[in-house]
């Protein structure tokens, strides 16, 4: 058996827990370290050495898993890239394209690989939907409404003194708690060629929006619309609706949950499951599924130079994508 590859994570809230987890159940892999501000150590990760930062870091590690908030993703991976280490990265990569193109140009120049967490790709029904409509099966797709509802409460965005902000979080639930759903959107269908949006907040005292829209035109013509929110009691799993010439279908929590295309049977049989992680109410992450996912590609691709499924020139659009929505208010 070939030496296991050695992670350490940055930052220790509560996703770097899903994170300790997911790895008890990908072979050959361990935590060595952590890298993290905090004076105390927090649970589950405890037993674990605990580092200031990754240039302190003095026992062998391989790659580093970044779990830092949003706005300072690029600090850890190019700092981890500069010292020859593989980069995984919680979404969304970063929350400017400048930060984002200095991770990927450091990761490029000195030969590691860079993986971005963005594994709703990945999830239940997602890819057989992508390979559907990539096949033009489906026939034209004229009508596409995205809703990712959530709630927070005043304790989320009180946790910490970067939740809320622009400087660190990058902005409200489009590029945090909605950006996975949009990097599906974009991966599905394509960047719009024109959007416009209009944003708010409405229940919680932060910078930020909590509640917005965006309506988008793609070259195709279809057009989209995108609603994002953390003000919608009691949160609500993320729905996609897409419309077609065909008939339509629905996705509830990554899961066809109506169907109805002309010609073709619906092609999964499975029923929404209620245990899979919806972000609805809250952030905390107890089904690992997808995670594993992600990992045992980066795993693959640090074993044997293959790029990540999700790279950083992939995840970029996303971030791309949500600038545009909160430039382009009217």
């Amino acid at each position: 058996m070939s030496k296991p590859i050695k992670f350490v994570i940055i930052g220790s809230g509560n996703i770097a827990g899903t994170y300790l987890s997911a790895l008890k159940n990908i072979e050959n892999t361990e935590v060595v370290a952590v890298v993290s501000s905090k004076t105390e150590k927090p649970q589950p990760l405890s037993h674990l050495p605990f580092f200031k930062s990754v240039s302190e870091i003095n026992i062998d590690f391989d790659a580093v898993i970044i779990c830092t908030p949003n706005g300072l993703h690029h600090v850890s991976a190019i700092e981890a890239a500069n010292l020859g280490k593989h980069v995984l990265c919680e979404k969304p990569i970063d929350i400017t394209l400048k930060s984002i193109d200095n991770m990927i140009t450091a990761c490029r120049n000195n030969n590691v690989r860079l993986g971005v967490a963005y594994q709703r790709r990945y999830s239940s029904d997602n890819p057989i939907v992508k390979k559907l409509i990539d096949s033009g099966k489906l026939g034209q797709i004229f009508s596409v409404d995205l809703s990712v509802k959530n709630y927070r409460d005043d304790a989320y965005y009180n946790s910490s003194p970067y939740r809320g902000t622009y400087g660190i979080d990058g902005g409200g639930p489009f590029i945090q708690q909605a950006s996975h759903y949009i990097d599906l959107y974009y991966w599905f269908f394509g960047k719009p060629h024109k959007l416009v949006s209009k944003l708010g907040t409405f229940v919680h005292d932060i910078e930020v929006e909590d509640h917005g829209a965006a309506i988008c035109v793609h070259d195709s013509g279809m057009i989209g619309t995108i609603t994002a929110s953390t003000a919608t009691k009691p949160g609500f799993p993320a729905k996609m609706e897409i419309y077609t010439s065909k008939g339509y279908l629905i996705l509830g929590n990554d899961v066809i949950t109506h169907w109805d295309i002309e010609g073709i049977e619906n092609p999964t049989a499975q029923t929404e499951n209620e245990n899979t992680h919806t972000g609805a109410a809250t952030a905390a992450v107890s089904d690992t599924t997808n995670h594993e996912t992600i990992l045992n590609d980066f795993t693959n691709a640090v074993k044997t130079g293959d790029d990540c499924l999700i790279t950083g020139e992939s995840a970029r659009n996303a971030t791309e994508m949500i600038l545009e929505i909160y430039s382009n208010q009217f």
